[in-house]
């Protein structure tokens, strides 16, 4: 540069992750996923007994009970489904070791510990958790659950 003439630095805000939230953010996905593999969604019915209530209401508006309870019915399944499915395509996305990990972590069984995990493995404690630090980074970036630490509250 010449004579006279300052360096103008350029500043850019990196946003920071928020660690441990971004991992509870995914556990729990990857928990919820597991539950609905495993139980079934029972539907909800229809009262019997009539309610004999006044209800007011706009003169064009139809209300019915039975179509609300079969429209949540059916938008719970849609739900339960579509989770489950994000969640499987997005493991497959990860590497192979990564797959087995979280798998047998997260979605084969219930209650399977880390130290259960890395035994079955034959990991030590480090690289499992390096190994599953990564995932867990990799699949919050896929689900669109990372959490970004608010530089505002700090």
């Amino acid at each position: 540069m010449g004579k006279g003439k300052r360096a103008v630095q350029i500043s850019m805000s990196i946003y920071r992750i928020d660690e441990d939230a971004t991992k509870r953010a995914v556990e729990k996905y990857l928990i919820e996923a597991r539950e609905y593999q495993v139980t079934e969604y029972i539907p909800m019915e229809q009262k019997i007994t009539a309610a004999y209530e006044p209800q007011f209401r706009d003169k064009y508006a139809v209300s019915s009970p039975v179509a609300n309870i079969a429209i949540k019915n059916v938008d719970e399944s849609e739900r339960r489904s579509r989770h489950v499915d994000r969640a499987e395509r997005a493991v497959n996305r990860l590497g192979t070791l990564q797959q087995q990990l979280v798998r047998m972590r997260y979605l084969d069984d219930d209650n399977v510990s880390d130290t259960e995990v890395a035994l079955q493995l034959g990991y030590s404690d480090r690289h499992y958790r390096r190994i599953k630090s990564l995932a867990i980074y990799r699949l919050a970036n896929t689900l669109g659950l990372v959490v970004l630490v608010d530089e505002e509250a700090s």
